[in-house]
């Protein structure tokens, strides 16, 4: 079936303005947000992780940088005393 073709041109001018405001219609900002959600939750996750290894961060900041780690990334103290062996608490 063929498109009706516009008769005058005031009919023409009205169809090409309907297009275009359906075009120019804001797309729904559904994709931004679970976006932003996913971001936010990784971010949260990545500093649990951090939190949880902090002794492994701090062991590998002494080896890149040669000094010691700031205070929050400093190892956890061993839950009893004893002799330590190659880093390892007995």
């Amino acid at each position: 079936m063929k498109r009706k073709q516009p008769e005058t041109r005031e009919e023409f001018y009205s169809e090409l303005d309907r297009r275009w405001r359906v075009t120019a219609q804001p797309k729904p900002k559904v994709f931004t947000a679970i976006n932003t959600i996913i971001l936010v939750v990784v971010l949260a996750v990545l500093c649990v992780a951090a939190y949880m290894n902090r002794a492994r961060i701090g062991a590998l900041w002494q080896q890149v940088t040669g000094k010691a780690p700031p205070i929050w990334v400093m190892p956890e103290k061993p839950e009893r005393e004893g002799p330590e062996i190659e880093g390892r608490d007995f």
